[in-house]
């Protein structure tokens, strides 16, 4: 949870950038502008807070100086519980790219004998050391 000095700065952090998820550039005085009159702070105490609120994973922060922010602000599980009800999940008739891992279905896999295991690494082993000795023959025969 955010004391609430930080919960005032991302709501109005929230406020300015939307929930259209894009990163908008925001000036540190067009946030200092929209705080409450008995809540005011510098600059430094509002990047301070905008650190504190990225290393929590509130925000994301393309890049920040004092005077101005890019910042995408990210919905959070507790905001999201308190403010929005359960979407319901609409299925749809047309195949889908993606397949939930709940439902996807797996392909049966046949067993593989030991002994075509071994007969491949033998002839994979056995083709590559013919490849190296022809590479050293033909530097022995043109090269010295």
């Amino acid at each position: 949870m955010l004391n609430p000095d930080s919960q005032l700065v991302y709501d109005v952090l929230r406020s300015i950038t939307g929930d259209d998820d894009v990163y908008k550039i925001i000036e540190a005085d067009e946030v200092l502008e929209r705080l409450p009159k008995d809540k005011q702070f510098s600059k430094v105490q509002l990047s301070s807070i905008v650190r504190d609120l990225k290393d929590r994973d509130y925000v994301n922060v393309k890049y920040f100086t004092p005077d101005e922010y890019c910042i995408l602000t990210l919905k959070r599980f507790e905001e999201a519980e308190v403010v929005s009800q359960p979407a319901k999940r609409v299925e749809k008739k047309e195949k889908a790219e993606r397949v939930p891992y709940e439902t996807k279905t797996e392909k049966p896999v046949k067993p593989i004998k030991k002994g075509v295991v071994f007969l491949m690494a033998f002839l994979g082993g056995l083709l590559g050391s013919a490849i190296v000795a022809a590479v050293a023959i033909v530097l022995i025969k043109f090269a010295l």
